[in-house]
């Protein structure tokens, strides 16, 4: 008898172990009713804040680098506690998630991709523990004597590498459209926009300011040249917070 298409007595175990987890894994994510994109210095660690005083720790899940982030932002199913009502973190939108979180309400916030980038720019020189933008940083900047901030800000447009975590709307959002979302906020109206959302979500949300930057130096002015590197930044952002 040809034994070769047979699974072994372990392989059946192995496998209804695995589809008994897929199943599990599914049912927890049908549960979320909010899939929050934090988008980096857009206000996310205070609205991170908000959702978990709002829904409770329980029902509050945050997805970064280590529980997940990388395969939600590939489309892929990930773990969440049965408790989860809300996700949060560093993760990229996904076609998948539509199907994966089919309660889900996806949202994110926005920022003028000027003074994001700049704020970014000053927060990671501040606490210099984003290991892969601080070094490229500090290797093809700061090691060459370029140190004032608004010199090194100008001087980094003109850096093609700088493009991965100074456009994030051009490499993360370009192919989304607003339908994608149920609610885009912008953080130059953030109070404004957090009571719409309030009124959406039916939950307060307490208004707070973390992780702000130490240097509150505003975004320097640029020449039409150097702000043409953010066009492409700014027509993706205006159409998704318009």
């Amino acid at each position: 008898m040809d034994n070769v298409n047979k699974l072994s007595w372990r392989e059946k175990m192995e496998r209804a172990l695995a589809e008994r987890t897929r199943r599990r894994i599914l049912a927890n994510a049908a549960r979320v009713n909010w899939v929050s994109y934090h988008i980096p210095k857009t206000a996310g660690t205070s609205f991170r804040s908000a959702l978990q005083t709002a829904f409770g720790q329980q029902a509050f899940f945050a997805v970064y680098e280590f529980s997940g982030a990388n395969e939600l932002s590939r489309g892929e199913p990930i773990w969440l506690p049965a408790s989860t009502q809300v996700i949060h973190g560093h993760f990229r939108p996904h076609s998948r998630h539509k199907q994966l979180f089919p309660n889900g309400k996806r949202i994110t916030w926005m920022r003028d991709p000027i003074k994001r980038a700049w704020s970014l720019l000053n927060h990671t020189l501040d606490v210099q523990n984003n290991d892969n933008v601080y070094q490229f940083i500090k290797t093809h900047f700061l090691d060459r004597g370029i140190t004032d901030r608004e010199e090194l800000f100008k001087t980094m447009l003109n850096n093609k590498g700088t493009a991965t975590f100074f456009n994030i709307y051009k490499r993360d959002y370009k192919t989304f459209n607003k339908k994608f979302f149920y609610f885009v906020g912008s953080t130059e109206r953030y109070n404004e926009d957090l009571k719409r959302l309030e009124e959406l979500m039916q939950k307060p949300l307490p208004t707070q300011q973390l992780n702000s930057s130490q240097n509150k130096q505003p975004a320097p002015e640029l020449s039409d040249k150097e702000r043409a590197y953010f066009s492409e930044e700014y027509r993706i952002y205006e159409k998704l917070i318009s």
